[in-house]
């Protein structure tokens, strides 16, 4: 039932969009995602989620995901360490984005960033220590963010998991950088942790991993 629902408001959403032309408030479509209750029916180490309808999952590397959605490719990357540690979200904006917007639903917190290649869009969207990222020409770009934020917002943490993978394997987490080219400038490396999360060399001094 919840399924139904979800996929009812999401082709609502879709035919409602206006033209992307004249629709500039990107951010919007994020935020109408926060509105249908979330359902899952995919899972990985520690977490679930959901894969719309018309996304295609073609890997899955524990943490990082690929999708393939329009021959476009969408790239999930989700931090469990600052997920476990709750780290806040930073990004310093640079004045160079196409678009750029910050987003709140409750606790969580996020921001979509877009910038622009010539007749190509560049994507980054961050949510609840999780991002997605992919390249979109202007006829996708209103659908492909739609289906990131519905599977951004459906991503539900299991703690204690989480908990027992820290405690183990935090050395062992797979390491894959996908051979994906970025906008000069951009800093996005999918084989690290979310870089948009507070590092501080204080906090990493005081902060201890569960006992063993």
């Amino acid at each position: 039932m919840y399924k139904k629902i979800l996929f009812i408001c999401f082709i609502f959403l879709l035919a409602g969009c206006t033209n992307i032309n004249d629709n500039k408030d990107y951010v919007s479509l994020v935020k109408n995602c926060f509105t249908s209750k979330s359902v899952t029916n995919d899972v990985s180490l520690g977490y679930k989620y959901y894969v719309p309808k018309g996304v295609e999952k073609i890997h899955d590397y524990d943490y990082n995901q690929v999708f393939l959605s329009n021959d476009c490719s969408i790239y999930l990357y989700v931090d469990i360490i600052s997920y476990y540690y709750k780290k806040d979200l930073q990004y310093q904006k640079t004045g160079k984005e196409f678009y750029y917007e910050t987003f709140q639903n409750g606790n969580k917190k996020g921001y979509i960033k877009i910038e622009q290649e010539g007749d190509t869009y560049f994507v980054s969207i961050v949510y609840h220590y999780s991002k997605i990222e992919f390249y979109s020409d202007l006829s996708h770009l209103n659908k492909l963010i739609t289906l990131s934020s519905v599977m951004l917002n459906s991503i539900t943490y299991n703690d204690t998991v989480i908990e027992k993978v820290l405690e183990g394997n935090l050395g062992e987490f797979s390491e894959f950088t996908y051979e994906v080219k970025k906008p000069d400038g951009s800093s996005s490396n999918f084989s690290q942790y979310l870089e948009e999360y507070v590092q501080k060399e204080e906090q990493r001094k005081k902060e201890k991993l569960p006992d063993e």
